[in-house]
């Protein structure tokens, strides 16, 4: 499955289609409204045309989340060395939509339990 930003400077693609999509509600997230696709970092190809992406991290700086630099999308985090896994993931936000109809989308308690909120 592949993943592009608005202007297809950045291309994700991950080898097998998601399970399940999380919807989370930490801070950043509800800002971004994204829908993450889990995966490690050796299953996840990115590809950028031009500028790279630009990351941003906070609080505790355990992951960057990147962003195009030119359309300003963000595309996909990953964990940093203070992550206590190799862990990345997509903002499936950016797949075609025909790809990821159909998908569960599990809501996740980032904000406050750090536990799924959909059982």
């Amino acid at each position: 499955m592949e993943a592009t930003c608005h202007c297809k400077a950045v291309r994700l693609t991950i080898k097998q289609k998601p399970e399940f999509l999380l919807s989370c509600n930490c801070s950043i997230c509800n800002r971004y409204g994204a829908l993450w696709t889990y995966s490690t970092p050796d299953q996840i190809k990115v590809e950028c045309s031009g500028n790279e992406t630009k990351a941003y991290k906070h609080g505790d700086e355990t992951i960057a989340f990147h962003h195009c630099e030119n359309c300003g999308c963000v595309t996909h985090w990953i964990g940093t060395e203070k992550y206590p896994e190799p862990r990345m993931a997509i903002n499936a936000r950016l797949f075609d939509r025909s790809d990821i109809e159909g998908i569960k989308i599990r809501k996740f308690d980032g904000a406050d339990t750090w536990s799924f909120i959909d059982e």
